[in-house]
């Protein structure tokens, strides 16, 4: 990797934590900044396009319900392997493992596939298509 590589990498790899963790905490702004103005999320069963859309979409009440007992829910994204391959010094491609942990405990997992993007000096997410690759027959998703 050339040293221009290496400050890109570290740069996206801040991207994703922050993108993770604002999807966590439902922050739509925060969320909405890690994507490119014309942005996609591309969802199994809905495409989001736009930042302002995907704003909306991570704004609007969780798919996820809460608990019914009272407890406080949760949702913890944590990103694990990632690799990023650069066609060139504006532009990359990235695969990142992920392991989503609820209350019961690991709820599923898979991979994010992105298209990542120098956009007004930042890194920002182009498209991105999440891929879920096993469901705990728990899952709080089996709710939503």
């Amino acid at each position: 990797m050339t040293p221009g590589e290496v400050h890109a990498l570290a740069e996206i790899h801040q991207l994703l934590s922050r993108c993770t963790q604002a999807g966590d905490a439902r922050k739509p702004d925060a969320y909405a900044e890690c994507f490119t103005m014309d942005g996609v999320l591309e969802l199994r069963h809905e495409t989001i396009s736009g930042r302002e859309a995907i704003r909306s979409w991570i704004g609007a009440p969780s798919v996820i319900p809460p608990p019914g007992d009272g407890t406080p829910g949760f949702v913890s994204h944590h990103l694990t392997t990632c690799n990023v391959e650069f066609s060139n010094p504006d532009s990359a491609f990235g695969r990142t493992y992920w392991l989503v942990t609820s209350a019961t405990g690991l709820d599923h997992n898979g991979f994010y596939l992105d298209r990542l993007v120098r956009e007004e000096g930042e890194w920002r997410i182009a498209l991105r298509r999440p891929r879920t690759l096993w469901m705990s027959p728990t899952s709080l998703l089996h709710a939503s």
